[in-house]
Parts: structure tokens; sequence; C-alpha cells
């Protein structure tokens, strides 16, 4: 039986978290349009004043600094906090979209968000985000097969690739022809045939 990351901590936190995620974002997008938060531009929060804007950046980062440490903290291996990390991302990211749909309403899983702001706009279809979300959840709790683990590296790479040009203006429709290795190749690490074993 394979040794994972403390599944129940880690989750307990990253559902906590990822609903505390959701309900400043839904503070942050009333004070920023206090109209309506326009669902049809995915980059509307770069119309909103400056400071909200890098208000946001640097919650996104410190979102970022506590996943990283929380991770660290729960393991000693290398391996097993680089799994802590993917787990508590995934699961935290899963719980924020749910929660910010079944709040506000937006953005549904065909929609298009801003997934990240640093260092430049990421814009893709919810559904993608959440897709790549589950990949790091299967990840962390499985695993990596130490051999196939480059091929993470380029899927994670394709990935954050497919998100940034999404962002190239927002009239760009998703890239799949991106996304489809992407996912196909993050998932391609995972040790199946040592768990079907």
């Amino acid at each position: 039986m394979r040794r994972g990351p403390p599944i129940l901590p880690l989750s307990l936190f990253a559902a906590a978290f990822g609903f505390e995620e959701c309900a400043i974002v839904v503070y942050l997008r009333r004070l920023a349009f206090p109209n309506g938060y326009p669902g049809g531009d995915p980059l509307g929060l770069q119309v909103a004043s400056l400071p909200v804007y890098h208000l946001e950046a640097a919650r996104e980062a410190s979102t970022i600094v506590l996943l990283v440490v929380l991770a660290w903290l729960s393991a000693r291996e290398a391996g097993m906090r680089w799994r802590a990390f993917l787990y508590v991302f995934g699961l935290w990211d899963i719980v924020y979209y749910v929660g910010l749909w079944s709040i506000t309403g937006h953005p549904a899983p065909l929609e298009h968000d801003v997934l990240f702001l640093i260092p430049v706009p990421w814009v893709a279809p919810v559904w993608a985000a959440m897709a790549f979300a589950v990949a790091f959840v299967v990840l962390g709790v499985l695993g990596f097969e130490r051999r196939r683990a480059p091929l993470f590296g380029v899927g994670l790479a394709l990935g954050l690739a497919s998100f940034i040009a999404g962002g190239i203006g927002a009239s760009n429709a998703y890239p799949l022809w991106l996304f489809l290795p992407a996912i196909a190749l993050a998932l391609a690490a995972v040790p199946f045939e040592t768990i079907r074993a």
C-alpha cells in the first residue's frame, strides 16, 4: 500500500480555506462592481480601480504562500510535500469555485474566469480549471510514477500556456489543442498499475 500525505487535515484546511477565499472574492467583486459583476467580461477586474487589481494579486500570492507552508509542514520528504501541495491546491480550488457559483451564480462551469493574475492574467473556462484541480487531487492522493514525473511537468507547462493564451485578449477562444495534451500528460504520471497490483 502506497503511503500518502495526511489527507484528513489537508482536506479540512483546503475546504475551509476554499470557502473563505470564495467569501473574500464575493466581497471584492461587490466593492469593485457595485452594479453587478460583468459576467461576460472575464477580464473585468482589470477595469476596476488599480488598487483593487493589486489587492487581488496580493491575495493570490498570499494564498499560494499559505498552501506551500501547509504542504511543507505536513510532510518531511520533498515528494510527499509536493503531493500534499497538489492535493490541497486542487481541493481548495474545487471548493472555491463550487462555493462561488452556489453563492453568486457566477462563474458557471462553461463561463470564462480570471484564474490568476500573476505574472499576467490567466483566463479559461471554469471546467478547464476544475479538470486540473481534479488531476491535482488525484496526483496528490495516488502520487507519481517516478519515471513519468517529467510528463506531469510538461502537462503542467502546457496547461499554464493554455490559461495564459486564454488571457491574451478576452475574445480569444480557449485553446483546447493545448488543454487536451496537457491534462493527458499530467494524468499520465499517476501510477495506476501500481495501485491495481
